[in-house]
């Protein structure tokens, strides 16, 4: 999937870089190759490549040491510390030109996605659900956590429904407690929104919160896939060919 490493630029512009988390899950690494794939339809003759900042590799320093020029787009959802250090300073070490992207963020091709994501599992309409935990991963980082939190405001506006930000990891209420809270408020149908790209741990931990719904991770959906696609094109033309 990755290609020769020692690639030149193709006629439609620079490498388009997609750097996601990493994965142990099979699935997880099927459905970030699938986004990879998805983007590279609509990016004809761009060169696509896909790095990992933890527990796959290549990591982006070592596909950005060829000096191509590149578009660097991270596939997280929020921002924190990977976006600003991991895939950051891999940018800035680079030797070639390159631009990094803001990260995937609440875009509205991202609210779409999610709100699909929830219809698609029954969460939506008269018989859907009457409260929503937005279930994210979770970080240390105060501005990734206020960012998943103005989302759950901006999905409650959107769906009439309340909406509470949790997460898996690495901050608090987590998924099973704002579902248990939830319930307790007298709530009888709790969907999971699930704020992640593809399955694995982190997934499955949304999974057993104890929800009565809890939508796909967004993977490979067509809203996202248009999100990177337009990460792409608003910053190729910033770099020097």
């Amino acid at each position: 999937m990755l290609g020769d490493m020692t690639a030149t630029p193709g006629p439609a512009g620079p490498r388009l870089l997609l750097v996601a988390h990493g994965t142990r899950s099979a699935a997880g690494r099927r459905v970030l190759g699938r986004v990879l794939l998805e983007a590279r339809k609509q990016l004809v003759g761009v060169d696509c490549r896909l790095a990992w900042v933890d527990v796959q590799q290549p990591g982006p320093g070592k596909i950005l040491a060829d000096g191509v020029p590149t578009v660097v787009v991270p596939a997280f959802l929020a921002r924190g510390f990977h976006v600003v250090h991991d895939v950051g300073q891999a940018c800035r070490e680079a030797p070639g030109p390159v631009v990094q992207t803001p990260h995937l963020g609440a875009e509205p091709e991202l609210v779409r996605a999610l709100v699909q994501r929830l219809a698609e599992a029954g969460a939506t309409g008269a018989f859907g659900a009457d409260a929503v935990v937005l279930g994210a991963a979770g970080s240390s980082d105060a501005s990734s956590i206020a960012e998943t939190r103005a989302l759950a405001e901006h999905l409650a506006e959107l769906l009439r429904t309340p909406v509470t930000a949790a997460f898996a990891s690495a901050a608090s209420p987590t998924v099973t407690e704002a579902v248990s809270r939830l319930r307790a408020d007298g709530h009888r149908r709790i969907a999971v929104a699930t704020h992640l790209l593809a399955p694995g741990f982190f997934a499955d931990r949304l999974a057993a919160a104890g929800g009565n719904i809890t939508s796909p991770p967004l993977g490979a959906h067509p809203e996202i896939i248009d999100l990177i696609v337009r990460r792409y094109r608003e910053n190729y033309a910033s770099i020097a060919r």
